[in-house]
């Protein structure tokens, strides 16, 4: 199930006796036990009936499910980042047999914040069990419902525009934005209306928005910037083949423009395929707009290449993003 699977659920109190909790979205991930949390527990008796585990014994799992709440109807026993999930390790037949008779009386949520293996026997038995949460990055209009709500709750009006243009500087990371629109909505001081200027003068750009800019910085020749945008990145400790992988996505998305737009594609069939923030579509349009078809293709390949060579043990990781910088640049493209 989705997180809105598991908010309906939890708000018609049919919580399943054994969750686990996976997914990228980790602020999603802890704002669900802390609604769960505040769904079971009674206020002033949350610590008698929560026991938190962090890579227990099957005995001391069954033995905190199977104790009875005091004073309340359910007690929640969280088990952070059990082995058995994502580990080598494989969990106990006593476990696993286990789980099927979790008592009504107890809520057992195995809580991951790694990527837990889903051919695990636990995680196998849990899923049966239609316990499995999982929670993805939010989307398109969710996620700028996300964002105006969220400045709504500090007292500004921020419209859809301005929302896409932050999610577009930052990423998507629902914790990282929180922390994102804290800070816009400090810079905007008593304005209630929160403008793009706030968002440019504070936000700190994601790394994918840092290779659009540097991408950017190549098609209008300016070597300069393109290689301070990088060097930024680097210093700030992103990683080098993160960074060349978002590279050869970008480039990769361009080339998928001057496909569709040679195949005569609609603005809105080109918006639905890029799987990019709104805001963002006719920034890349107007991207793709200052290369040739021959041009991306070549930076495609470079970026590709380049990758493959590293991985094969053929290139040195080390140079090789600033190698891929000075190809790119001498590509020379011409603006159209």
């Amino acid at each position: 199930m989705d997180r809105k699977d598991f908010d309906r659920l939890l708000s018609q109190g049919k919580i399943p006796s054994v969750l686990l909790f996976e997914g990228e979205e980790e602020h999603m991930k802890q704002s669900a036990l802390d609604a769960l949390q505040k769904k079971l527990l009674p206020e002033g008796l949350q610590e008698l009936n929560r026991t938190l585990l962090d890579a227990p014994e099957t005995d001391q799992i069954i033995a905190a499910a199977e104790t009875l709440p005091f004073m309340a109807d359910r007690r929640l026993v969280v088990v952070r980042n059990h082995p058995a999930l994502i580990g080598r390790a494989e969990a106990d037949d006593r476990l696993a047999e286990y789980l099927p008779s979790v008592p009504p009386s107890a809520v057992l949520l195995f809580f991951c914040t790694q990527k837990p293996d889903g051919r695990k026997k636990l995680y196998t038995v849990i899923k049966k069990l239609n316990g499995v949460v999982v929670f993805s990055p939010l989307r398109d209009r969710e996620l700028t419902t996300f964002v105006t709500s969220a400045f709504r709750d500090l007292g500004k009006e921020c419209d859809e525009r301005t929302a896409d243009f932050l999610i577009f500087t930052s990423g998507s990371d629902t914790g990282l934005l929180l922390t994102e629109i804290a800070k816009v909505a400090a810079h905007a001081g008593e304005s209630p209306v929160i403008h793009p200027d706030s968002v440019r003068a504070v936000a700190t750009p994601s790394t994918e928005c840092t290779v659009f800019q540097m991408v950017d910085a190549v098609v209008s020749g300016q070597s300069s910037r393109a290689f301070l945008l990088m060097r930024n990145q680097l210093l700030a400790g992103a990683d080098r083949m993160y960074m060349l992988s978002m590279l050869l996505r970008q480039f990769r998305l361009l080339q998928h423009i001057k496909i569709m737009q040679y195949e005569k594609r609609s603005s809105a069939e080109i918006r639905s395929a890029l799987g990019v923030p709104p805001f963002a579509v006719d920034q890349y349009v107007r991207q793709a707009a200052g290369w040739s078809n021959g041009q991306i293709k070549n930076a495609v390949n470079i970026c590709f290449d380049t990758e493959y060579g590293i991985k094969s043990g053929r290139l040195n990781q080390e140079g090789a993003l600033e190698a891929v910088m000075l190809k790119l640049l001498n590509l020379r493209p011409t603006r159209k």
